[in-house]
């Protein structure tokens, strides 16, 4: 439901907004660019912004990987 999509976007402060709807009905939505990276029991690992590379997050993910130990 609509309403816990916005209940988990607050939770991990994730911003959208659609912008006004054009002749045609169209609209552009202005939105946060993250990527989050959870691990097995759901935990939060990393938050991954625009200027991470793809090597760097890579490098990253493969270290969460090697050295994550459950809750």
């Amino acid at each position: 439901p609509a309403e816990d999509v916005r209940a988990v976007a607050a939770a991990f402060r994730v911003y959208a907004s659609a912008g006004p709807r054009d002749a045609d009905g169209d609209y552009i939505v202005d939105h946060s660019v993250l990527i989050y990276l959870l691990g097995p029991d759901g935990a939060l690992l990393d938050c991954y912004g625009s200027g991470k590379s793809a090597e760097e997050l890579e490098r990253s993910v493969r270290r969460h990987m090697q050295t994550y130990r459950a809750l």
